[in-house]
């Protein structure tokens, strides 16, 4: 009987995590993930399988194309952004046909799998900047959402928790990345 219960409990333990969306599972099983190395990329690793992440800077919808102006931040194992990190730099990612712009607003988490292109020198403000290109595959948009984190734990005594609490209690709010 032992046995059966581990399983069980293996099981329960299991199904909270995290795996990568079907949307950033490329060809390869392990593309580039780092910005450094994507930003040192040349014309001789064009289609390059790459995978980056960050936060939407902005969109330009163009005839057949739209290009999204990102933020480059490190991905987690699951491809999502760390969003208290510091920037690591730029990137453009190319995709086919017309994207909405309120879907893909400034400030909105986003991954991308795709191929590199090529680089792209433009402006920002009055830098030229040298932007690697990212052909799109498959991307995976975020939403950020708030959770208040109780920190006050003073009522609890052993297993007893009371439900009364009075005066003020502790807490923080803390933003966290998730699907849509």
């Amino acid at each position: 009987m032992k046995p059966y219960w581990l399983v069980v409990l293996g099981a329960l333990a299991f199904t909270g995590c995290s795996t990568l969306p079907e949307t950033l599972k490329g060809r390869m099983d392990q593309p580039v993930t780092e910005y450094p190395v994507v930003a040192k990329m040349t014309e001789a690793q064009r289609g390059e399988e790459v995978r980056l992440g960050g936060m939407i800077v902005g969109v330009n919808n163009r005839e057949s194309d739209s290009v999204v102006e990102i933020v480059a931040l490190p991905i987690s194992d699951v491809g999502r952004p760390d969003i208290k990190a510091s920037s690591l730099g730029r990137f453009k990612a190319v995709f086919d046909g017309f994207v909405e712009p309120a879907d893909y607003a400034k400030g909105r988490p986003i991954t991308i799998l795709g191929d590199f292109d090529s680089r792209q020198q433009s402006m920002v403000d009055a830098y030229a900047y040298d932007y690697p290109v990212l052909k799109v595959k498959g991307h995976q948009l975020w939403n950020i959402e708030q959770q208040v984190i109780d920190d006050d734990r003073s009522y609890c005594y052993g297993s007893y928790c009371s439900r009364l609490r009075i005066g003020v209690g502790t807490g923080h709010v803390q933003s966290v990345i998730t699907l849509p």
